[in-house]
């Protein structure tokens, strides 16, 4: 049973705060722990009108607190951009910090000493009533203990701290209903033992405290002296990931605040505060630091500083599902679960580290066992997860491939050990930049080269987002984008007896049942787009590459085309009915957007393929043959195969992704899953395409939304510093632009001339028709846009 708005808001912020929602300036963002402080950057794209009771209501995911008895229960992950927990989890792991050589690298276990839990609290058996919630607005997992007598109520808030990223807070509010006499003593589990099988500590420290404010007005001297204590311990991993790029192991330090084994409520008091806080860093002065200022925070003013970034996230950016309430809490809980693992701005602008990527399942998965993916980078950042974040905000672009900027001389040796040249990235990616797949996979990081080209497609569309210029000039993005095409140039071989094309021979396609073929379909259009994509950013950045000849190497690569069968070929000697893993050729259609792409020629790509798909595969494949089937207008294939991208594979009320169907598991907070699903949502029924010189939406019809049962609101969407909001609704479909940085244009394609832009107009999309957003003036100066066409 579903509880009032006003009893959880009761439950939430009685004694502890009333959150204050809504985006300030970036100026504001070194004062963000005040009470009036709001730390955002940009400006909102959602009215207050927009944003409904019921809508509040859909953003927290409400479980019986018995659910956290079973220890096979999926509960949700908490992470920060810096730190990433799994709720009452014995783990932490930051960014950054591996332990293992080569494939055998992993995130590295901390023990996780804000894993606090009321002992006997939620379980089954006991006189108290509990209930459990992941608020997604506010950004925090809430525990409401009360006793079969109503005497008490415990109130118990957990959360990686989006401003201050080095910490995991823990708040308690204790509070009193009746008036007899006596302590309320609650007592706690004994605490995680603070030891790790990736990490040799120090031993303990007590360090000089400081008075917590939130048990400032306890009048007991010894008590307040115990909970004063800050521990500290410092550490360094055990193995180094390879010795040619790293000579020592990482070092990390940890710090906590005493916690005590009970929580008191004296008998002369009606509630109590506790605050127990972890900090985490790798140097100590910054995680001491963080922690000190922390604790000298009342709580309000701590919880005020970490919900106001997620608030003001949610009222820039959102994604509304009218009709459908269960698929609402899934889009929401997707959202939360990919952002929540990259560092807010106004964190990172305040306290500025390096980003050490982002893993298919984000910042909670590592340790010794080796599953989950260790915390390691694939194709899946780029491919599965960037084009969704792009969209949300480049910022989160900008860190993405920071990452890989950063790994660039790694990818050059590996480049020149292979006999290539330009760089070559490994098919996973940890601290060093070296390959890192398991032993158990030498097959995977031998032959699938198309992460290399996928990185070059992820930086393609960030500039056509972005139209970010300063970036290729002056901030690498030209000498990035020049190395992935040199490679690709020495990749390709002149096939002299042959075809007279240049073919890509011993490669894995994403389909990776399928290794060491030649001239797969998706590898050979991801190189050609790569070697157009270095002879355009050259010419915009005045670079003379014309020696190079890249663009007539991609416009010779081998097209594995049937002409009798107009379909394509997944690489040579393809059978058709050949079982294949997952979305291979298809992705020619969405989201390489292949120019010369036919219809009915997709028809056929979808009818060959879909059918062979395994069926225990990863979600992205369904949410791709879902967009693929709207864009030739097979609204009920698309229907089936969008709902069977996300129903098998989130379990649980937390609406935990995970990367095979039920009742397998696979890896746990499968974040590449929930980045094809919302790509279905915003790029398929939504209608988003992102091109080097537009923005479209396409209209969406009115059997396409009722084959699915919703309507969609995509609010915030950014592109060239515009927020723009597209409804698609069984009744209509209309674009709204709420922030403009910039002049833009909009056309519908009717041979209307286009029209500059209005701000909050409403512009209705009619029936088959694409709208284009363009900025005013071309982009690229005398530039021409790439060819994008192989195999002529």
């Amino acid at each position: 049973m579903r509880l009032t708005m006003f009893v959880y808001r009761l439950l939430s912020f009685v004694g502890l705060c009333m959150v204050r929602l809504g985006r300030g300036a970036a100026s504001n963002v070194d004062d963000c722990n005040t009470a009036t402080a709001q730390c955002t950057s940009r400006p909102s794209s959602v009215t207050n009108e927009s944003i409904t009771t019921v809508d509040k209501l859909q953003y927290e995911l409400v479980a019986s607190g018995e659910i956290l008895s079973d220890p096979w229960a999926p509960l949700p992950t908490l992470a920060n951009g810096h730190l990433g927990f799994t709720v009452f989890d014995n783990a932490v792991y930051m960014a950054g910090l591996y332990n293992g050589a080569g494939g055998l690298s992993h995130r590295a276990r901390i023990p996780n000493m804000a894993n606090i839990q009321l002992d006997n609290g939620c379980y089954i058996g006991t006189d108290r009533d509990c209930i459990v919630t992941l608020d997604l607005r506010s950004g925090y997992f809430r525990v409401n203990y009360g006793d079969t007598s109503n005497s008490f109520r415990l109130t118990h808030l957990v959360y990686p701290h989006a401003l201050y990223r080095r910490l995991i807070v823990n708040q308690f509010l204790l509070e009193r209903f009746t008036p007899e006499a006596g302590d309320i003593s609650l007592p706690l589990v004994p605490g995680t033992a603070f030891t790790s099988e990736d990490i040799h500590f120090q031993p303990i420290n007590t360090v000089a405290g400081v008075h917590s404010s939130s048990s400032s007005s306890r009048a007991v001297p010894q008590y307040d002296d115990e909970m004063s204590r800050i521990y500290q311990s410092c550490g360094t991993t055990l193995k180094v990931e390879d010795s040619s790029y790293q000579t020592q192991g990482r070092p990390v330090c940890v710090l906590w605040n005493h916690v005590p084994e009970r929580l008191v409520l004296r008998e002369n008091e009606q509630t109590a505060n506790f605050s127990f806080i972890m900090a985490v860093d790798e140097n100590v002065a910054v995680a001491e630091k963080e922690l000190k200022a922390a604790l000298a925070q009342t709580d309000e003013e701590l919880l005020r500083a970490h919900t106001s970034l997620w608030g003001s996230f949610w009222d820039r950016f959102d994604i509304l599902m009218t009709g459908n309430e269960p698929l609402q809490y899934t889009v929401r809980a997707s959202l939360f679960y990919l952002v929540s693992n990259l560092p807010f701005e106004a964190s990172f602008t305040r306290l500025p580290g390096p980003f050490w990527g982002l893993s298919p399942t984000g910042l909670r998965r590592g340790g010794t066992n080796l599953d989950d993916y260790e915390g390691h980078s694939f194709w899946d950042t780029e491919i599965w997860m960037f084009p969704v974040l792009n969209l949300i905000d480049p910022w989160y672009s900008q860190l993405l491939i920071s990452y890989r900027i950063k790994m660039l001389p790694t990818a050059r040796r590996l480049a020149s050990e292979a006999g290539y040249d330009g760089v070559r990235f490994p098919w996973e990616s940890a601290f060093t930049g070296v390959e890192t797949t398991q032993p158990c996979c030498p097959a995977v990081a031998k032959y699938a080269h198309h992460i290399t080209g996928d990185i070059s497609f992820a930086l393609r569309q960030y500039l056509a987002t972005t139209h970010d210029l300063e970036w290729l000039r002056k901030r690498g993005g030209c000498g990035m984008i020049q190395l992935i095409a040199e490679f690709w140039s020495s990749r390709v071989k002149f096939n002299h007896t042959g075809t007279e094309n240049y073919d890509i021979v011993a490669v894995m396609g994403p389909d990776e049942d399928h290794e060491n073929v030649t001239n797969n379909a998706y590898t050979n259009v991801i190189a050609g787009y790569a070697l157009y994509f270095g002879d355009f950013v050259s010419c915009i950045c005045g670079d003379d590459v014309s020696s190079k000849n890249w663009s007539k190497i991609a416009e010779q690569i081998k097209f594995t085309y049937d002409s009798v069968g107009d379909f394509h070929l997944q690489y040579e000697g393809y059978l058709a009915s050949t079982m294949i893993k997952q979305a291979d050729a298809i992705l020619l259609g969405y989201p390489l957007q292949y120019p010369v792409m036919k219809a009915y020629t997709l028809w056929n790509d979808l009818r060959i393929y879909e059918p062979v798909t395994r069926s225990t595969g990863p979600a992205m494949s369904w949410s791709m043959y879902a967009i693929n089937h709207l864009d030739i207008g097979n609204y009920r294939e698309a229907a089936e195969n969008f709902n069977r991208s996300f129903q098998p594979y989130i379990r649980g009320p937390f609406n935990v992704w995970y990367e095979l169907q039920q009742p397998a598991t696979g890896a746990r907070n499968f974040l590449t899953g929930a980045g094809g699903f919302l790509q279905a949502v915003l790029f398929g029924y939504t209608g988003f395409r992102v091109y080097l010189d537009r923005l479209e939406v396409r209209f969406r019809y009115a059997q396409e939304l009722s084959a699915v049962g919703f309507d969609v609101t995509a609010k915030g969407v950014q592109y060239l510093g515009a927020l723009i909001t597209v409804t698609q609704t069984v009744g209509k479909a209309e674009i709204i632009v709420t922030h403009l940085d910039k002049e833009l244009t909009i056309e519908f394609g009717d041979g209307n001339a286009a029209t500059a832009i209005v701000l909050n107009k409403v512009y209705p999309l009619q029936r088959g028709v694409i709208a284009i957003i363009r900025a005013k003036s071309y982009p690229y100066e005398n530039c021409v846009l790439p060819k994008d066409v192989i195999g002529y």
